[in-house]
């Protein structure tokens, strides 16, 4: 008699690799949240320097440093570039569905599933 449960095999090494998958995707949410702090305290530093370069002078428009300490002061209170954490997320984000979909692919072949 014929096994009647024939896509076990596969469904549990498919949540295998959705497992896999999934610890990828926490492990590079996790990498971003730590690179997004890590730039948000040196963001929040040099505010602070800028903010202080620019108290010293501002009162005295003839101030050696003024025009820099104010147009560093402008820039600082510009939000913090995340702009590399997000593209670092993104590509893991990426890397983890390509991996998972070529395991699923392989295990389809290996198992005879016919995947869309």
């Amino acid at each position: 008699m014929p096994d009647t449960n024939w896509a076990e095999p596969f469904n549990e090494a498919k949540a295998q690799a959705e497992d896999r998958r999934q610890q990828a995707i926490r492990e590079a949410h996790e990498a971003f949240n730590r690179a997004y702090l890590v730039e948000k305290a040196r963001h929040a530093a040099e505010y602070e320097r800028a903010s202080a370069r620019w108290d010293a002078v501002k009162s005295n428009p003839d101030a050696k440093g003024y025009d820099a300490a104010r147009q560093a002061f402008e820039l600082a209170k510009e939000p913090a570039d995340h702009t590399k954490a997000r593209a670092e997320l993104d590509r893991a984000i990426k890397a983890a569905d390509a991996a998972f979909h070529a395991e699923v692919a392989r295990l389809g072949q290996e198992h005879g599933v016919t995947m869309r």
